[in-house]
């Protein structure tokens, strides 16, 4: 399947006409009330595939038995939809208890779209189940400059989550690979460790500012840091990414001088284009300056988080929920430092105009962005249209 051919017939399955004026138009008004929506937003092109190669893999494999190893994407509903489709799940909250144990030759495992360690993989293959591999090309592309990283001799660091399932994948294949790595989150992680290389603190101080599974088992400060290569987890905030690439560049240079540079440095941006383009888009409608920014997309989703991120940086009330269950006259929601959910009351003002500005994580169907929306008019004293759907 090329980039080009997109699988509509299973993206139909999760259309709402109403997001797809507003995909159409970018905003509509109903009395005192302003609906904007970003030029992109919702289901990329990788979920779309990871879900088109699923329908195929029920269609081809009909009457056997079929495991997810672990949520195909980050969305609640999604995976609900697998196991509604009779398709279980090998590891991670809803594991069939033995699964693993039991797989067969008869068996069909699917890989998630953000990849598997390499463990896991030779585990599946040791077992000749039939391999269903949905990883996405984006997530591919950081494991090939991490390959190329470790040839060269340089430890990668990643700009990424520690325990998220595509950065798991990279640390397992750098593990494999007899490489090291180490894992900063943000800005702040990555500020430590450039104080570290600058000369500025001691080692105990730069672990203490880290995850504490952020080094890979036997790092060695200063050997392994010697040479350093950045790969960005693809769905971070792709601006925070390039900040840390010019941070830790900036540090280099003090330790080792211009010349050195090219000895002890590479960075390439592994940001997946399509949470770039949500990124870039979520900014756009948010210089607009709406009164509150609603971001939609499971909890675990790391691309829905970042963009949770961009209202934050401007000031403008922003939440992420994950969907119209959420909203009521009290407002849960995700709060994107601690990952803890917290409400807040009063989060819709009760009277005058109204400008509110939505998006929707890759992994989001348009089906639950659209019932977040209708949630908010309703909310609001506003009634919606209901266009129909085209074919």
């Amino acid at each position: 399947m090329t980039e080009e051919s997109h699988p509509t017939d299973v993206r139909m399955s999760y259309r709402d006409p109403l997001v797809e004026k507003l995909r159409a138009e970018g905003r509509m008004q109903i009395g005192r009330l302003q609906l904007l929506l970003p030029q992109s937003f919702g289901f990329c092109w990788g979920v779309d595939r990871a879900l088109a190669m699923v329908e195929e893999a029920r269609q081809e494999h009909a009457g056997r038995r079929m495991w997810l190893l672990n949520s195909l994407i980050h969305n609640p509903r999604v995976n609900a939809d697998m196991r509604a489709h009779g398709i279980g799940f090998l590891k991670g909250e809803h594991a069939v208890e033995g699964a693993l144990d039991s797989l067969t030759q008869d068996d069909v495992v699917i890989v998630p779209a953000f990849s598997a360690e390499v463990e896991d993989m030779q585990a599946l293959e040791e077992r000749g189940v039939d391999l269903v591999d949905t990883t996405c090309p984006w997530v591919i592309k950081p494991h090939k400059r991490t390959l190329k990283y470790l040839r060269e001799g340089f430890t990668t660091v990643i700009h990424g989550t520690v325990g998220h399932d595509e950065t798991r994948a990279t640390c397992s294949l750098v593990q494999h690979e007899g490489g090291h790595y180490v894992v900063v989150h943000d800005l702040r992680e990555a500020g430590a460790l450039a104080e570290f290389l600058r000369g500025k603190i001691a080692l105990e101080e730069l672990q203490r500012s880290l995850h504490p599974e952020a080094f890979s088992p036997g790092f060695d400060a200063a050997q392994h840091l010697a040479q350093i290569g950045i790969i960005n987890q693809t769905t971070m905030l792709a601006s925070e990414s390039r900040a840390i690439g010019d941070l830790l560049r900036q540090a280099l240079i003090e330790r080792d001088g211009e010349a050195g540079l090219e000895q002890s440095f590479r960075d390439f941006d592994t940001i997946c284009r399509a949470t770039q383009d949500n990124q870039d888009a979520a900014i756009a409608v948010i210089d607009e300056q709406p009164d509150l920014y609603l971001v939609v997309g499971g909890y675990d989703s790391s691309n829905t988080k970042n963009l949770a991120r961009v209202g934050d940086a401007q000031g403008i009330p922003s939440y992420h929920v994950e969907g119209p269950d959420n909203l009521g006259e009290v407002l849960s929601f995700r709060e994107r430092q601690s990952g803890e959910i917290h409400q807040v009351r009063d989060w819709l003002p009760g009277e005058g105009p109204l400008k509110v500005a939505f998006t929707a994580g890759a992994s989001t169907p348009d089906t639950i962005l659209g019932r977040v929306i209708r949630r908010v008019a309703e909310l609001a004293g506003e009634s919606l249209p209901e266009p129909q759907l085209t074919v």
